[in-house]
């Protein structure tokens, strides 16, 4: 049966929250009992008689943290969100959405205790978390084998990685994450074909809330946050949020600190029912010692005489490493309803972000005890301007609905890089004496010394059709590229290299709803990624494409908050860039790839108490083409098979009520270590658990307090997680963890009712 697509005008809500909803009965349940708002519109006569029947309802919107429907860039409670904005752009049901999406809610996040995008995405299937181990510094992870591109509400972060500066992403500032799988360009531009991770920041609140936490743990870590908001006049034409973090902490690795600040204020205007305007600002500094601490296999994981180094190892030279890391971006999203059946947004944001590193490098290893190392610095800097304009078009032409979305998106990339390297003497990893000779910054001819340029402008068109129980989804695109970089030093050969590139990509999607809450989907998608560089001859490289096909079933039983999804899916990479025999530190652009394999996802409520995350992966990522001898070898840094299972229960009433226990385990199987798989990352096995409690049960006088505590890898289980290019480059895991959190709410939002009984 057709869904009727209705737009009702509405309180101004931030970008996002006016689109037109569509509330299906397998998917929707709740929206049977939402209040309408006040101030909706009522649809014309002839509008309702040409509406679907019954069993399919027009809600208004409520407000993102308010009662009602939930919006795809608002809260939700619990793990299940049921609503998605990244494959589609638009406010668009994750039943109804032909391609595989996870989302980590915010609730999850703080029920596993995550202190990292890192941590926050270890139970989603298909992403490998293989770049720097738990002394990471940059965010960087793989889907179904591929890189991902970041995105922090809709717009691309600088994401050049050999400038070095990248930024990293505080998940308490964070609404959620939003993990889109498969080829992407349709919409977004460049990307690679694995998929991208989009997160949603928190956003102001028509209701009032004040939340302050703090939290201690494992290696002295002492961290304090707090995020508070709500209207600022009486009527609730502006709203405020202020979110914040502080964290004075060692880690798990002798020497290394992990300290951070962190501060984002938002505010929205909304002038009228159908104009709002939100502004979003972040600042966050990292100060800290140590980092680019890798491990050689040779003493974590392969056979040796003298066994594995323990995980508090340090290789560097304690006074001498530092890390800083410094960014902060502004911008805005503002949202116009034209009137039932046409809204425009406009999202905007520069991006900011220093790297000044110093760090000692393993460099391989003499004998069974001896770790070569570097010295080496980083100074890097990017910014970026992101640009995306949007114009949603609802309306139907006989017995289909469309949902058309037009839209210009630009953003243009600025970085410079200085990377200078030079010799240290060796340690002894078993018994390490400190105080070698360290070379000084200026003492070192530059390694890598280039400055990049980017631009891409691009043109989209998507149209999501409905007729009856299907959904059609297209979408085209039109991008031009200009890349420049200059480099002064030997990598590649000083010089300017340009190229202009263009490209068209585009998704087609096929989803049928069954009234059960059954969706089957088939999807066909291409994607893009323009180069920055050159070969060893100054030729610039083109751009890698990519194309995926997919084919899963997406099931939400009637009346249960839980969702599964099960997907097929082949992706195929051509004109890779990888390592130049002659020159292992220049590139070429022969090669060819392909990843195929199976996920499946369960996430929501199995009763009222009890809440599960479940995923699986398999995957077979090959190389198809290669002039290096590497054809037919797995891709690297790609696990062939993980598996993860999270429940939490929670008590509501009897004797335990207020209590609740969360466990969970995660298995990450055999991976390779480099291009030509000479040696293999063994799986492991990983425990966690939680322990939380509402006081307000036990004394209603502390109502708003409750206190929790979280465990990681609980059995202590030592494993290497990952190894950049080969032996000499590998990270080491993440041991046992243990951090408690006292939390004090108050003013609590009205839409989450007391789970106190008298």
């Amino acid at each position: 049966m057709a869904a009727l697509s209705i737009c009702l005008p509405n309180a101004g809500y931030a970008q996002s929250q006016l689109p037109a909803v569509t509330v299906d009965a397998p998917t929707q349940q709740a929206a049977r009992t939402a209040k309408p708002a006040r101030r909706a519109s009522r649809p014309s006569r002839a509008t309702r008689r040409a509406a679907a029947p019954a069993q399919r309802q027009v809600v208004v919107p409520q407000d993102n943290a308010g009662a009602g429907v939930e919006r795809a860039k608002g809260h939700v409670d619990g793990y299940l969100a049921t609503r998605s904005v990244s494959a589609t752009k638009t406010d668009t049901s994750i039943l109804e959405t032909p391609q595989s999406i996870s989302v980590v809610t915010q609730d999850q996040i703080a029920a596993q205790g995550v202190q990292s995008v890192n941590d926050a995405l270890r139970y989603t299937p298909g992403v490998s978390l293989e770049s720097f181990g738990a002394n990471t510094f940059f965010d960087l992870f793989k889907l179904r084998g591929f890189d991902a591109p970041r995105y922090l509400d809709g717009l691309r972060l600088p994401n050049d990685s050999t400038t070095f500066a990248v930024p990293r992403i505080e998940t308490y500032g964070l609404e959620r994450l939003e993990v889109l799988k498969g080829p992407s360009s349709g919409l977004y531009g460049q990307s690679d074909p694995g998929g991208l991770i989009n997160m949603v920041s928190k956003r102001p609140t028509a209701t009032p809330h004040y939340d302050v936490e703090g939290s201690f743990g494992s290696f002295e870590r002492f961290q304090g946050a707090f995020d508070i908001g709500g209207p600022v006049d009486k009527n609730g034409e502006f709203l405020y949020r202020l979110v914040g973090l502080g964290r004075d902490s060692n880690t798990q690795t002798d020497f290394m600190t992990d300290n951070k600040i962190f501060f984002a204020p938002s505010l929205t205007w909304r002038p009228s029912t159908d104009t709002s305007f939100t502004l979003l600002s972040q600042y966050s500094n990292l100060d800290n010692k140590g980092y680019q601490q890798y491990v050689p296999g040779q003493v974590s994981f392969l056979p040796n005489p003298n066994g594995h180094v323990p995980y508090s190892r340090y290789i560097g030279e304690p006074g001498a490493d530092r890390f800083k890391l410094e960014q902060w971006s502004v911008g805005y999203e503002f949202e116009h309803r034209f009137d039932n059946n046409l809204q425009f947004r406009q999202n905007f944001r520069y991006f900011d972000v220093s790297n000044d590193l110093a760090a000692t490098r393993s460099e391989g290893m003499t004998g069974d005890r001896l770790v070569n190392r570097s010295y080496l610095y980083m100074i890097a800097h990017a910014s970026n301007v992101a640009l995306d304009n949007q114009l949603q078009a609802d309306f139907r032409t006989g017995p289909l609905v469309h949902k058309v979305l037009a839209g210009f998106d630009y953003f243009n990339l600025s970085a410079s890089s200085d990377y200078r390297s030079g010799a240290l003497a060796p340690i002894d990893a078993y018994a390490p004496v400190y105080g070698a000779t360290i070379p000084s910054f200026n003492s070192l001819s530059s390694f890598i010394l280039r400055d990049d340029k980017q631009s891409q402008a691009g043109l989209y068109l998507q149209d999501q059709i409905k007729w009856d129980r299907w959904t059609l989804a297209l979408s085209g695109r039109q991008d031009w590229v200009n890349s420049s970089f200059t480099s002064k030093a030997f990598f590649p050969p000083a010089g300017t290299y340009n190229s202009v590139d263009s490209a068209q990509t585009g998704r087609v999607g096929l989803n049928y709803l069954f009234d059960f809450g059954l969706a089957p989907y088939i999807s066909y998608s291409t994607s893009f990624t323009p180069n920055l560089g050159a070969d060893r001859f100054g030729n610039a490289f083109r751009p890698t494409t990519g194309e995926g096909k997919e084919i899963g079933v997406k099931f939400k039983p009637n009346g249960m908050n839980l969702m599964l999804t099960a997907a097929l899916f082949e992706i195929n990479q051509n004109n890779v860039l990888t390592a130049d025999p002659v020159n292992p530190f220049l590139s070429i652009q022969t090669d060819a790839a392909r990843a195929r394999g199976f996920e499946f996802e369960a996430r929501g409520n199995v009763t009222r108490e009890f809440e599960v995350i479940a995923g699986y992966t398999h995957i077979d990522p090959r190389v198809t083409k290669s002039l290096d001898g590497n054809a037919g070898k797995y891709l690297q840094s790609t696990a062939l098979d993980q598996a993860s299972l999270w429940g939490k229960y929670t008590w509501y009433n009897g004797p335990l009520a207020g209590l609740g226990i969360g466990a969970g385990v995660r298995y990450v199987g055999d991976s390779y270590g480099d291009a030509a798989n000479t040696f293999v990352i063994p799986s492991y096995t990983l425990f966690d658990a939680s322990l939380s409690y509402d006081l307000a049960y036990a004394r209603p006088d502390l109502k708003g307090w409750k206190v929790q505590v979280n465990a990681t890898n609980l059995a202590d289980r030592f494993y290497v997680q990952s190894c950049l290019t080969g032996l000499a480059y590998c990270a080491m895991g993440t041991g046992r963890t243990v951090l408690g959190t006292l939390k004090y709410s108050w003013n609590a939002e009205p839409s989450r009712p007391s789970l106190i009984t008298k």
